[in-house]
């Protein structure tokens, strides 16, 4: 692992650090239904940007890749609550097992995963990128493909092939990116938490 990628995970890591922050201000006063929903994506998040940067610092970037999808996912699902009309009766809904495609935003829309991540994606405009990059390590596809071809001789028309659990021959840029989309969708992830902390705290000067 070089240093650059070290200093990037270690910017990665942080984060980890501010997500257990507003845990604890989430649950240091008035409980709500969506409290639930903000606990188990913080407990998420975290074992998934703990399970990227092991992995990464292990040199197996192709099993780290998978979980920016997972990551993702927490932010595409969690921004469900911030367009629907009752936040606290679609949490409610959602523990009860309900599943969020088969609910309804505020317009009458069903929350498909891809109707909340093209609307997250006209805030964010590289949510749809991300999502469908990452889904190509997720899925077996032309990503793995290439990613097990050592060389080529178009000449000698030959190619060697590596076999191995680290890395060989992953570009430290492609690593540098996934760990940047780690980082940016947990910086989303902690506006949105901040955000309903903020709403609790200050819910008399709301309403009014």
């Amino acid at each position: 692992m070089t240093k650059k990628i070290e200093k990037e995970i270690q910017k990665l890591e942080f984060k980890e650090t501010q997500l257990l922050d507003v845990a604890k201000k989430l649950n240091s006063g008035k409980f709500y239904p969506l409290d639930f929903l903000s606990n188990a994506v913080i407990n998420r998040s975290l074992k998934l940007v703990f399970g990227f940067t092991t992995l990464l610092k292990d040199d197996n970037f192709i099993a780290a890749s998978h979980l920016v999808r997972c990551h993702l996912d927490n932010i595409i699902r969690f921004s469900a609550c911030w367009i629907v009309n009752d936040p606290h009766n679609f949490a409610t809904k959602v523990i009860d097992g309900i599943k969020i495609d088969t609910l309804k935003d505020k317009n009458g829309k069903l929350m498909k995963d891809w109707y909340l991540r093209n609307l997250l994606n006209e805030e964010y405009p590289w949510i749809t990128n991300v999502y469908k990059q990452s889904s190509g390590y997720i899925h077996f596809s032309e990503k793995h493909i290439y990613n097990t071809i050592q060389s080529a001789d178009s000449n000698k028309r030959t190619m060697q092939f590596s076999f191995s659990k680290k890395d060989n021959n992953i570009d430290e840029d492609l690593k540098i990116e996934a760990i940047h989309c780690m980082a940016e969708i947990t910086e989303i992830l902690l506006e949105y938490l901040n955000g309903w902390n903020y709403t609790k705290v200050n819910s008399d000067i709301i309403k009014t």
